[in-house]
């Protein structure tokens, strides 16, 4: 995601001083967190803005963070899971999800394509009792979260114990993936 922005950046900035003399912008562009907005200073002086969409940042802005094809994933593997945990891997595009089904936490690797790997499985007594006390999915907490932070992307969720309360903890980074937002969100 990060090359691919990079990439979008460098040719706008080419295209910039390529259709300097014919290019508008657009005040409004700015703020469309979708978007990116490069100035780029002509040999004459005169600054030419050029606007890019991304299409990642796109994605997620319209709901569709790759998170969300990593739930369905892990979800149409195994359908009576609840996803306790997901962690977004800092070197490859991909997420460690926990999950509940049955007695069982099953840890698996899913990678943004919706590839999946089993990793382990093991019984975690607190953290199945957690899952089947939880009214408030994954997803449903990920997604209020990112409208809280559009701009955002899940680096991880995790459903936590706090003081007696289940509660999801929501860490969200930027596009260049560092972090933007640390939230709280109730479980039940």
């Amino acid at each position: 995601m990060k090359s691919r922005l990079m990439q979008s950046i460098a040719l706008a900035a080419t295209a910039g001083l390529a259709l300097s003399a014919c290019t508008t912008s657009d005040d409004t562009a700015a703020d469309d967190p979708g978007t990116v907005v490069t100035t780029v200073e002509t040999p004459g002086g005169t600054p030419v803005e050029t606007t890019v969409t991304t299409a990642d940042t796109a994605d997620q802005v319209a709901g569709e963070d790759p998170i969300f094809n990593v739930i369905n994933a892990a979800l149409a593997e195994y359908p009576e899971g609840i996803i306790v945990d997901i962690d977004r891997e800092d070197d490859t595009d991909s997420y460690e999800i926990d999950l509940v089904q049955g007695d069982q936490l099953i840890e698996l690797q899913v990678d943004f394509d919706g590839t999946l790997r089993e990793d382990d499985r093991q019984g975690d007594e607190d953290m199945i009792v957690r899952a089947q006390n939880a009214t408030v999915t994954a997803e449903d907490a990920i997604r209020e979260a990112l409208s809280l932070h559009p701009e955002g992307l899940l680096d991880e969720a995790e459903l936590e114990d706090a003081d007696g309360t289940i509660q999801w903890k929501i860490q969200l980074d930027d596009a260049d993936r560092n972090d933007l937002a640390e939230l709280d969100i109730a479980a039940n």
